[in-house]
């Protein structure tokens, strides 16, 4: 093989002389996450010294490659930020875009993906209780634990919205997620410095429909462009639940700020033919 390709840490510390990254993130519980509340490894003396080593392996070993592509403008600048190096933003495109449609929109904002902290679909559920609309909710995606599961069933309890929050605790199949895209009013996609675009917002956008997502959400202000393709609101309840009224009181508009997305998709060229061409050149 005449180049060997890795994504995530720690892939890229495998030696090869021609070794082009496509980095999707490092380990960043060394690097932004730490000093946050998503910081996992522990602030002592034992987890200090984990930081250290990656990020030592990290200076020894990134620079070896001919090339470093990222997936965002987040990871590039991470990249410059902690480790001094340079890079070039290549997107990653969906496996199949074929499958995706747009359907009449319905009622109901759709967020899928995997459920945990750090992707904030509580956030989401709480935001509920301040929409003036009947405006419904979707979460659709497996729990990472028990407690991020009874945190979204709780809240949803306690708001008494449990009537217009559904949420499917579980992994869901693509037909599913291609039929609750197509019908849904818009996606809300609201994770913590997310280090892309996030494939949700890819989705959603592929099925002509609007995104809302937060001003810390990280790279997926490359594709929502507020009052364009979506809503780029605060990460407060109050925001989020403005944000889905507008979208079910004005349902073309929601309609053509989907399309929009649609339209910046395709003109970034997100798609594998770029992605080949790039990374074999």
């Amino acid at each position: 093989m005449d180049r060997a390709i890795a994504l995530k840490f720690p892939a890229f510390y495998v030696p090869h002389p021609h070794k082009i990254l496509w980095l999707l993130h490092q380990f960043r519980q060394a690097y932004d996450l730490w000093g946050t509340e998503f910081q996992g490894l522990p602030d002592t003396d034992g987890g200090r010294a984990i930081r250290e080593v990656i990020v030592q392996g990290d200076n020894s070993y990134l620079p070896e490659a001919r090339k470093i592509y990222t997936n965002s403008r987040v990871t590039s600048d991470r990249l410059k930020k902690f480790n001094g190096l340079e890079s070039e933003v290549l997107y990653p495109p969906l496996l199949s875009h074929g499958q995706y449609s747009s359907g009449a929109p319905g009622d109901y904002i759709f967020c899928p993906g995997r459920i945990n902290a750090t992707k904030r679909q509580r956030l989401l559920v709480e935001s509920m209780e301040f929409c003036r609309t009947p405006v419904q909710l979707l979460v659709a995606g497996k729990a990472e634990t028990a407690e991020d599961a009874e945190g979204i069933l709780a809240l949803a309890r306690r708001s008494g919205m449990e009537k217009r929050i559904r949420f499917v605790n579980r992994f869901i199949t693509e037909s599913e997620k291609v039929e609750w895209f197509s019908r849904s009013l818009g996606c809300a996609y609201i994770p913590y410095d997310e280090d892309s675009y996030g494939y949700v917002t890819l989705e959603s956008y592929l099925s002509k429909k609007p995104v809302i997502t937060c001003t810390d959400s990280g790279g997926i202000d490359t594709l929502v462009k507020h009052g364009v393709t979506g809503h780029l609101v605060a990460p407060e309840p109050r925001a989020l639940a403005a944000a889905m009224d507008e979208l079910y009181i004005d349902k073309q508009k929601a309609r053509r700020m989907g399309e929009a997305g649609y339209d910046l998709v395709q003109s970034l060229r997100i798609n594998w033919d770029n992605v080949m061409e790039k990374l074999t050149r």
